[in-house]
């Protein structure tokens, strides 16, 4: 096959891939019946992309040559987690959300996607996001569905749109820096607003940090493990919050602040701790039958105790990497909104199954390739 042929191959599959990407997103963030359908077998067509994308940008022999730790990570995790699904007897389904989780931390810096391709995904997701902050004043369905939903579609679509938007503009143009804080705060004013109108607070959290990183946190290394192990710490805050009765009466927006999650968080931990090493699987039922939410409503700690200690640790470690290439690979604007977007993500992730699961995982993929993608133009200067 002629050089020619090949890149013409090459970009079809990536293409091909990305309209599977927006299928799943817009079909699932704007219509509750398509969600209702996806919901158990999103994963994996999910998982199915992510091979195809891996195998179009990857070559397996390199990785063998080249001694590709993250490689062997990624693949010992997946296959360790299908051996303990096994062990445990855990539902197969469970696979496919730490497949994924690993193939898109280990692709998110070495797929690139060119400007036109990140520029389509950015409309989509700017203009779902438009249309939950202006158009609809409703909540996603109905009372039946979490109504935490509609808060934690415009945080993730918000997030995709302004990277791209503040990443591409800094790269290419030379505006005042009061350009891109102004514009930051207008627009995450407007989201914050919104949010309230829900009443979500895992969501306005995720906001409140969002806007904290890009105007105040050091976009530093040290950074990484702090706001992991905030998110990892926080379930135990609730704990004892419950059990020592100090939140007893205590609310906010509304609602109280020991709202249940504490509940769910420590029977799922008392199941842990006797399978720390394979981790208690996917099937709740059998697992924790007195619980009346089988979800664990945290991200990291769903990947904990569902899959073990052994499969967390690569998932962490590849977290963190990745994490802390964004902060080497850019600077300026473009390093101060991804880095707000990743920790606004990872502070929902610490109350709901946020960004482990579709479509949310795609984007979060998505925003951590905007700054690889974006930065190949090597013509176009970073501001610094």
């Amino acid at each position: 096959m002629s050089l020619k042929k090949y890149e013409k191959v090459h970009l079809f599959i990536d293409w091909f891939v990305i309209i599977i990407f927006l299928a799943v997103i817009l079909g699932t963030t704007t219509m509750h019946a398509f969600w209702e359908k996806t919901f158990r077998f999103g994963p994996v067509f999910i998982f199915l992309a992510l091979c195809l994308l891996f195998l179009n940008h990857i070559s397996i022999k390199e990785c063998f040559q080249k001694k590709d730790k993250e490689f062997f990570l990624m693949s010992g995790g997946i296959f360790l987690s299908g051996v303990n699904m096994i062990l445990i007897r855990s539902r197969i389904g469970a696979i496919f959300t730490i497949a994924d989780f690993l193939l898109l931390l280990y692709l998110a810096n070495k797929v690139f996607f060119n400007k036109i391709q990140l520029g389509v995904i950015t409309f989509i997701s700017f203009s779902v996001w438009f249309y939950w902050q202006f158009i609809s004043q409703t909540n996603y369905s109905n009372t039946l569905h979490n109504p935490n939903v509609t808060s934690m579609f415009l945080f993730m679509h918000f997030c995709v749109f302004i990277c791209y938007f503040i990443c591409f503009i800094s790269i290419h143009f030379r505006l005042p820096k009061w350009f891109y804080y102004f514009s930051a705060f207008l627009i995450i004013m407007l989201l914050i607003m919104r949010i309230l109108s829900f009443n979500c607070r895992g969501v306005l959290l995720g906001a409140i940090v969002w806007a904290v990183t890009f105007y105040i946190l050091p976009k530093k290394n040290y950074t990484v493990p702090l706001v992991i192990g905030v998110s990892l710490l926080i379930p135990v805050l609730y704990i004892f919050l419950w059990k020592s009765g100090t939140a007893d009466g205590a609310s906010f927006l509304g609602k109280r602040v020991t709202s249940g999650r504490e509940i769910i968080w420590y029977e799922f931990f008392k199941a842990f701790t006797n399978h720390p090493i394979t981790g208690i699987g996917s099937d709740f039922d059998r697992i924790v039958p007195d619980l009346y939410l089988k979800e664990m409503h945290q991200s990291l700690l769903d990947l904990l105790f569902v899959h073990g200690i052994p499969v967390f640790l690569v998932a962490i470690y590849l977290l963190h990497q990745r994490i802390k290439d964004i902060i080497k690979v850019s600077s300026g604007f473009t390093r101060a909104v991804c880095l707000a977007s990743i920790y606004g993500i990872l502070t929902i992730g610490t109350f709901e199954n946020y960004y482990i699961v579709p479509p949310y995982n795609i984007m979060l993929l998505v925003i951590f390739m905007i700054p690889y993608s974006l930065t190949q133009d090597k013509t176009s200067p970073i501001m610094p």
